[in-house]
């Protein structure tokens, strides 16, 4: 809670996975990798209740032995074509209540800190943003990036901006009405909390995970990386 305004926040953790199957119980660091997310949850300060929606018996058992509630989502919610705006309305419609915000934590995201979650509700809190959205800085300049024509030619992107960020995935704040009628967390006039690229690290494929174990000790002990920190 804060300043009397509820916060939700969502776990969203669908059985199935393409780039890395079971990634979600993936052993990180001693633990399921979904249990970093539950963790970094059940520590935050803004977060009034902690949710998993799941289709998974597994993960169901897990965050049941974490102390977390879970809610089992219908089949046409758990398949790889069923948006998160549709699992979030429908953990809005069987838990109830009334809610000033939402919070989507992504398993993927086992790095985020509890201080990004509260540091994200409070700016979407205080200045009265229909959302925020972790970004981080990009890996290369912008100048490097680009595309390939079907000529084999080199097509570099434009414009350029030093001022180019990725969504990250590991945290973002909205507010349910606005969720509801825009079906997106980029609603006009959405704000940024920006993270290291380390804490923002998003875990799809095999390579991802592999990185992500290599850059735990260092997020484990606060070392900076280099990154940008808020």
């Amino acid at each position: 809670m804060i300043d009397g305004k509820r916060a939700l926040g969502l776990v969203p953790a669908r059985a199935g996975s393409q780039g890395l199957p079971g990634k979600n119980l993936r052993p990180l660091a001693g633990r399921p990798m979904i249990g970093w997310t539950l963790l970094a949850g059940q520590a935050s300060t803004t977060l009034d209740r902690l949710v998993v929606t799941t289709d998974d018996d597994a993960i169901i058992g897990l965050a049941g032995d974490m102390g977390v509630e879970t809610l089992r989502r219908p089949a046409e919610l758990a398949d790889a074509k069923a948006s998160v705006i549709a699992a979030i309305d429908h953990a809005l419609t069987a838990i109830g209540e009334k809610w000033d915000y939402v919070v989507l934590l992504q398993p993927t995201s086992p790095l985020r800190t509890a201080a990004d979650i509260d540091g994200a509700v409070a700016l979407c809190h205080d200045r009265n943003a229909p959302s925020v959205i972790g970004v981080s800085p990009m890996p290369k300049p912008p100048a490097f990036y680009g595309s390939v024509g079907a000529d084999g030619l080199w097509k570099r992107n434009d414009p350029a901006t030093d001022e180019a960020v990725i969504i990250n995935g590991a945290v973002y704040v909205g507010r349910p009405d606005i969720l509801r009628r825009d079906r997106s967390f980029q609603s006009e006039g959405t704000l940024t909390w920006p993270m290291p690229p380390e804490r923002g690290w998003d875990v799809d494929t095999l390579f991802d995970f592999v990185v992500c174990e290599a850059l735990w000790p260092h997020v484990a002990t606060g070392e900076d990386l280099g990154g940008v920190r808020r």
